[in-house]
């Protein structure tokens, strides 16, 4: 018998076998397409979507937050809801006066109730006080205590209200810093403190005013009592 010729073996391999339906798989077809433009589009919403978001909750963290150490710094003081004002001399009711922020030397006036022989022609009635000032009412005649610069009387040798005396020594109304550092005790700092004290106060009453000034205490007063005057 002779051998099948390689066309028909190749015929045989070629015919359908019935099997080939099972291949043909019908997928089924996607439901979504998006095309690259499209694509882009999305990514470029989500991103602005994002930057607005995180501008929303900056400005949101803003204005509910803490403000930051430099702002408290630089915040304004509240002012004091009340000042405290030494009212001596010629009052009926000398002492410790509460008043209210903004009083002025005639409020304290009224609070203190200067006496009938007082001299209060010579205050500035209107002049605004502070916390922690001393308004020293003179009996009516007394000679005022000289002006910041101006030399005291000559041949005054009287004692003040405190018993301070106010004969030889440098005066504390007239001096000039560089002269009120000659004082022992008393340095540059704290010379020129008492300069400035006597300029906005217009002048010292009394030794023991020297209180007030920064720097001098109770003992360092005590010490400077014999070297100076008004």
């Amino acid at each position: 018998m002779a051998a099948p010729k390689i066309s028909e073996r190749l015929r045989e391999f070629t015919q359908p076998t019935g099997e080939e339906e099972l291949l043909a798989v019908d997928y089924p077809r996607p439901r979504l397409r998006i095309s690259p433009w499209q694509a882009c589009a999305v990514a470029v919403i989500l991103v602005i979507g994002v930057v607005v978001w995180l501008g929303i909750n900056a400005r949101s963290e803003e204005s509910s937050g803490m403000p930051e150490p430099a702002a408290l710094s630089e915040a304004p003081s509240e002012e004091p809801s009340e000042i405290i004002v030494s009212v001596i001399g010629e009052v009926a009711e000398p002492g410790l006066k509460t008043l209210e922020p903004g009083a002025r030397v005639a409020d304290a006036l009224d609070a203190a109730q200067p006496l009938p022989g007082a001299e209060t022609m010579a205050l500035n009635h209107a002049q605004r006080l502070s916390d922690g000032q001393q308004l020293h009412i003179l009996p009516s005649g007394a000679a005022p205590a000289p002006a910041p610069g101006e030399p005291a009387p000559a041949g005054e040798n009287s004692s003040s209200p405190g018993g301070s005396a106010s004969g030889s020594g440098v005066s504390l109304n007239s001096a000039t810093a560089e002269e009120l550092t000659e004082l022992k005790g008393i340095g540059e700092v704290t010379a020129q403190a008492i300069v400035a004290y006597r300029e906005e106060h217009g002048g010292f009453k009394d030794v023991e005013e020297l209180l007030e000034v920064s720097g001098i205490g109770p003992a360092k007063l005590a010490q400077l009592k014999d070297q100076v005057q008004l």
